[in-house]
C-alpha cells in the first residue's frame, strides 16, 4: 500500500498502488524512471529485503514492467486528461501538462486517493472530501444526461439546516417520495448517501430516473461497497415510494480494482472510479470547483513535502 507522506509500497503492492506511487513522484519532480523508483523504495516485502544481487535485478524489471503495463492501460482509459506520458522504452514516466485543466483534475483526484483522508482531508481551509463530492454530482449529472439535475446530500458542518428538512427539499425537487416518516430517536446524518441525480420531465409526474452515490476518497472503502441500500433508504424515509426504486451509484478517487472489477461492482452497484470520472467530465466545469481543487492539491502537497523533509 502507498500512502502519503512515507508509506511506500512494497514489492507485493498492487500495480495501481505502484502507478500512483510512480505519478506522485513524477507530479513532484516532472519525471520518474521506474528502475530507480523500485530501488530507492528497497521494495520491502513482507518476508525480506531485496538487497541487490543479480536475482533481484530481475525482480525490479518484472515490476518495472508491471507498472509500465498498468501506465499503459490508465493511458488508454483517461485520454487526452491523463497528463502522463511514458518514456525511454516505458521505463520512465513523464508529467506532461496537457491543459491546466486536465493537470488539476487529475493531481486532485490522485491525491484525494493517497493522502490521508481522515487527519488530513481539510487544508487551505478547504474539505478535500466534501470537494470529492461536488465533484461527484457534476460528473453524474453529465453521465445522466440532457436535463439531469444533482445534488450534494451529505452531511457535513457546512450544510445548513438538518437531516429531514433536506430530505424535505430534495421531495419537492423529485416530485417523489412524498413526506419524510420522522423516525423519533433516531438521528441519521447522511444515511450513506452523498449525491442525489434525477432527471425529470415537463410534467412533473413520478416515474423517472434517480440515483443515489455513495463518495468515497481515500483507500479504505473496499469493505463499505454494499453499504448503500437505495430501497431501505427509501423504505425508511418516503412516506410514498418512488415508482422506480433509485439506482445504486459508487464513486471513488481510486482506480477500482481491475483483476476483481466484476466482482466489486456487483457489491457496489454502478461504478465510478478515477478514470470513469474523467470519462463523463463535462466540458465545462465551475471555476469555483477547479480553483477549489487547485487550491486544496497545492495544499496538501505543501504539507507533506514538509513531513518528508
Amino acid at each position: 500500500m502507498f500512502k502519503l507522506p512515507n508509506v511506500n509500497p512494497t514489492y507485493r503492492a498492487s500495480a495501481q498502488d505502484w502507478a500512483d506511487y510512480a505519478e506522485y513522484h513524477a507530479l513532484l519532480y516532472g519525471r520518474v524512471n521506474f528502475y530507480d523508483l523500485s530501488k530507492s523504495s528497497r521494495m520491502i516485502s513482507d518476508e525480506e529485503t531485496v538487497n541487490g544481487t543479480e536475482d533481484d535485478a530481475d525482480r525490479y524489471l518484472e515490476k518495472v514492467d508491471e507498472i509500465a503495463a498498468e501506465i499503459r492501460t490508465r493511458i488508454g482509459s483517461g485520454e487526452e486528461l491523463y497528463p502522463f506520458v511514458l518514456e525511454d522504452h516505458d521505463y520512465s514516466l513523464l508529467f506532461k501538462e496537457k491543459s491546466e485543466r486536465s493537470r488539476i483534475i487529475y493531481s486532485y483526484l490522485l491525491l484525494a486517493t493517497r493522502a490521508n483522508m481522515m487527519s488530513d482531508r481539510r487544508k487551505a481551509g478547504i474539505d478535500g472530501a466534501l470537494l470529492f463530492e461536488h465533484l461527484c454530482a457534476v460528473v453524474a449529472q453529465n453521465y445522466f444526461g440532457h436535463r439531469a439535475e444533482a445534488k450534494v446530500f451529505g452531511t457535513s458542518k457546512e450544510d445548513i439546516g438538518n437531516f429531514r428538512t433536506r430530505l424535505r427539499e430534495i421531495t419537492l425537487l423529485l416530485k417523489e417520495g412524498g413526506d419524510i416518516h420522522e423516525n423519533p430517536g433516531h438521528k441519521p446524518q447522511d444515511e450513506k448517501v452523498d449525491v442525489i441525480v434525477w432527471k425529470s420531465f415537463k410534467d412533473r409526474q413520478p416515474s423517472q430516473m434517480i440515483g443515489f452515490a455513495q463518495c468515497k476518497t481515500g483507500t479504505n472503502w473496499v469493505h463499505r461497497l454494499s453499504e448503500l441500500d437505495t430501497q431501505a433508504f427509501c423504505n425508511t424515509w418516503f412516506t410514498r415510494q418512488p415508482v422506480i426504486t433509485p439506482v445504486r451509484l459508487f464513486f471513488t478517487a481510486q482506480c477500482f480494482p481491475r483483476e476483481t472489477f466484476r466482482v466489486r461492482a456487483n457489491e457496489a452497484g454502478l461504478v465510478f472510479d478515477r478514470f470513469r470520472i474523467l470519462d463523463y467530465l463535462p466540458e465545462e466545469i465551475e471555476e469555483k470547483l477547479i480553483t477549489s481543487m487547485r487550491d486544496w492539491s497545492n495544499a496538501i502537497i505543501g504539507f507533506y513535502s514538509k513531513c518528508e523533509g
